[in-house]
């Protein structure tokens, strides 16, 4: 067999573990694979990737697969996430989802990260972002959805108000990072303000 045969034949099998749950043009949203546990793994720990996303804890592979672990029965979540699925490469990029999800009050945090450097400035995390609000209005009917933005993001700022969210405030000197403490910029995006943009 080919070199080139088998790199399709593995292609193939791949993508008959693929369960689009969230389709979009360039992306699909899929439910985390604990196959993809060490690609996972890697973004936790790469100095680029981590530096936005402030994980300051180095993470083992057995911490990260331990996330791929199904809930016990009727507990409720207070995450969802998902794996950034890239369509024509037909490969896991990245991950987002919401966090500290208030099921009463009805509000969520989005967080998004591209795992894969090669995929930043390319619109993807603002395709998936855009995916996951209609998700989270339309099928969970959450009233509010925040976000938060230290200052030196500029990307990430950018993006937040693309998206829509509007400034809530700023958090004075509430995050350390490279040695110096930075602003931290909270964003919000109303079900009915995204309702009229959408029109």
């Amino acid at each position: 067999m080919t070199e080139e045969k088998k790199d399709k034949e593995d292609k193939e099998e791949e993508d008959d573990d693929v369960f689009p749950f969230i389709k979009g043009d360039n992306i699909d949203l899929v439910a985390g694979n604990s196959k993809w546990a060490n690609l996972s793994c890697k973004w936790r720990n790469d100095p680029k990737v981590r530096h936005y996303a402030r994980n300051i804890w180095p993470q083992t592979l057995e911490e990260v697969r331990k996330r791929f672990e199904p809930l016990p029965d009727k507990q409720m979540r207070d995450s969802i996430k998902f794996t950034i699925y890239h369509k024509q490469s037909k490969r896991p990029i990245g991950r987002i989802g919401f966090s500290r999800i208030d099921w009463v009050n009805r509000n969520a945090n989005i967080f998004a990260i591209i795992g894969e450097p090669e995929y930043w400035g390319k619109g993807i995390a603002g395709e998936a972002s855009k995916l996951m609000i209609n998700y989270g209005f339309t099928e969970l009917n959450l009233h509010k959805i925040l976000s938060g933005v230290f200052t030196p993001n500029k990307r990430s700022l950018r993006a937040a108000e693309k998206l829509g969210f509007e400034k809530e405030g700023v958090l004075k000197e509430e995050m350390y990072v490279d040695g110096q403490y930075h602003d931290v910029h909270r964003f919000a995006l109303f079900k009915r303000d995204w309702k009229k943009k959408d029109e």
